[in-house]
């Protein structure tokens, strides 16, 4: 079920992406906490993962950065 969720967060990206909507996808909660305060194990639900959406503010100066990326064949190799 996990590694479904995955698939579903990879689109989830990708659409806030193409919407021009800032997303950032958090592990590393304490998810029987969260499931508690939503209710979700009383519905046969557990949560994998948190998204934050939104929209940068104009005064993010990290915005205008340019990005840091190691070049194509850095990173993989043609068979």
């Amino acid at each position: 079920m996990e590694k479904q969720v995955y698939r579903a967060l990879g689109t989830l990206l990708l659409g806030a992406s193409a919407l021009e909507v800032d997303a950032c996808p958090m592990q590393g909660f304490d998810a029987k906490v969260l499931d508690g305060e939503l209710g979700l194990r009383v519905e046969g639900f557990t949560s994998v993962v948190l998204v934050g959406l939104g929209y940068s503010g104009q005064a993010d100066f990290h915005k205008a950065l340019p990005k840091s990326r190691l070049p194509a064949e850095t990173i993989s190799t043609d068979i």
